[in-house]
């Protein structure tokens, strides 16, 4: 007898499956879900994935930008803890009772943590479809960062770059985001970050508020994000960059969190 979470009380069970998961045993469990209502609007949106903030998405009048910082901290406490697990492991001799504890060790903090990255991509994603519906969107533009984990920017940026979870992420927003009818499309995103709005030239940027690099211009004072996400709009529904285009007059920030459990009275 296995007692299901309250969301799956009254659902339809079509699937219970035992499968084998490290060192324990996990009960899959398929429903069907109910038909959700179709958008019905026409709005277009651009989502700036990032490391440092999840995603950033616009409409060309707002956005929102999801912080994923909790994600960097989950990903740098894992490599510490494996880090140290790994060391003392090294040290045991094969089959003896101090390596097994070691292992069950690690594999249980291997679950705990993944739990919460997996919980923390699906909050995120479903932040951005929801703030989607909000807006009657129909079709999400979303920038495709494979050139930027591609560069060799030394050991520690490239393993940032290597836990970067941004195709499960996509995968999660393609998912939700057709359940609604609304369309998923990747293009390309070079330049969308430091090219100006204003003049349109290109600077290289290094901190989080962009700096156009042209004297004459000389704009600053926008989230490099929000702009990546507003050059990705601009270059899918334009074919190119725009010059003097309108900018999000509102931008919303986002920290998703890992709520523990209440214990009972």
């Amino acid at each position: 007898m296995v007692k299901l979470p309250k969301r799956l009380t009254n659902a339809a069970i079509l699937q219970a499956q035992l499968v084998w998961h490290r060192n324990q045993y996990w009960l899959h469990v398929t429903v069907e879900k109910p038909a959700l209502l179709k958008v019905q609007g026409d709005v277009c949106a651009a989502i700036d994935p990032g490391e440092v903030h999840a995603l950033s998405i616009t409409d060309g009048d707002e956005a929102l930008v999801i912080s994923g910082r909790l994600l960097r901290s989950l990903n740098r406490l894992r490599n510490k803890v494996l880090r140290q697990l790994q060391r003392a492991i090294s040290r045991t001799s094969s089959g003896s009772r101090k390596r097994k504890k070691l292992l069950a060790k690690k594999y249980r903090f291997l679950n705990w943590i993944e739990r919460r990255i997996e919980h923390i991509l699906h909050s995120i994603s479903a932040q951005a479809v929801r703030w989607c519906l909000e807006k009657y969107v129909k079709v999400v533009y979303t920038g495709n960062p494979e050139g930027v984990r591609e560069k060799n920017c030394g050991k520690k940026h490239n393993q940032r770059m290597g836990q970067w979870a941004f195709g499960k992420l996509r995968a999660l927003l393609e998912y939700k985001l057709k359940r609604h009818g609304i369309e998923l499309i990747p293009v390309d995103e070079r330049g969308t970050s430091g090219t100006c709005p204003v003049c349109g030239e290109y600077t290289k940027q290094t901190g989080r508020v962009f700096r156009c690099g042209n004297a004459s211009c000389g704009i600053s004072g926008i989230h490099r994000d929000v702009l990546g996400a507003s050059g990705i709009l601009d270059k899918a529904v334009n074919g190119n960059f725009t010059k003097g285009r309108k900018l999000p007059g509102k931008v919303e920030y986002l920290r998703p969190q890992v709520l523990a459990p209440q214990k009972a009275a």
